[in-house]
């Protein structure tokens, strides 16, 4: 009797590690970051994250490198959105780029992102900002980089409500993981002539499973876009 309610302890015990951990892991996901604002009206072309073509007046940023590669991920926040508070207002913005000299919580904002939530004449202003739900419809995308075959492939993630933290394939009855790069896209090698199943997980840690039309045989010469089939939920 007394080892059943030890081992009932051991389980409620369990239980609420994980029920704290879930919490703190959705805490610091929703955790509102301070630091500065300056404007630039560079990133809507060649931006780090790769997400060309942006169109013009989209409200959009550069983000400084720590921030930029949250919880130690290369580019998690590339194609983030971002609620951004400022002495006039707040606004949304989307994450193309990085902010090399950016100190941690900095950003580099668009012109009219700005203007939007200060005066542009400061050309430096404090913010308060933190990662949103992203204003997107329909299901994800993916580009196929230039290069990409079944030997080697770097594939990227595109309209997706929610950072992008982990992408993994499926194959010969296994999960295999893939490495997110500065360039926002994620490689392996090896991926096989099918179609390819794969697992992808946002920075809350929900999982989606999709399926990418099987990669070129020897290699593509430019870059391609492919239509996905499931989107991250709310």
């Amino acid at each position: 009797m007394k080892m059943k309610k030890k081992i009932g302890l051991v389980f409620i015990t369990m239980f609420f590690m994980m029920v704290s951990l879930s919490a703190h892991v959705s805490a610091a996901y929703n955790d509102v970051r301070t630091g500065y604002a300056t404007y630039t009206s560079s990133g809507y072309s060649g931006g780090a994250a790769m997400l060309d073509p942006i169109p013009s007046d989209m409200k959009i940023t550069a983000l400084n490198t720590a921030d930029y590669n949250y919880g130690g991920v290369k580019a998690a926040l590339a194609g983030a959105y971002l609620e951004v508070q400022g002495p006039k207002g707040k606004t949304t913005v989307y994450v193309t780029d990085k902010y090399p000299e950016g100190a941690s919580g900095a950003l580099d904002l668009s012109p009219n992102a700005f203007k939007t939530i200060g005066d542009m004449s400061k050309g430096k202003i404090n913010v308060k900002w933190r990662v949103v739900k992203g204003p997107v419809t329909g299901h994800f995308s993916y580009r196929i980089k230039e290069g990409s075959s079944q030997w080697w492939a770097a594939i990227q993630v595109r309209n997706h409500k929610y950072p992008v933290m982990k992408m993994e394939y499926y194959k010969s009855g296994k999960w295999i993981g893939m490495e997110k790069m500065d360039y926002n896209h994620f490689v392996s090698t090896n991926l096989g002539t099918n179609s390819l199943k794969v697992r992808i997980t946002d920075i809350r840690g929900k999982t989606v499973e999709d399926t990418i039309p099987k990669l070129p045989a020897d290699g593509s010469s430019d870059a391609y876009i492919v239509p996905g089939h499931i989107q991250f939920p709310d």
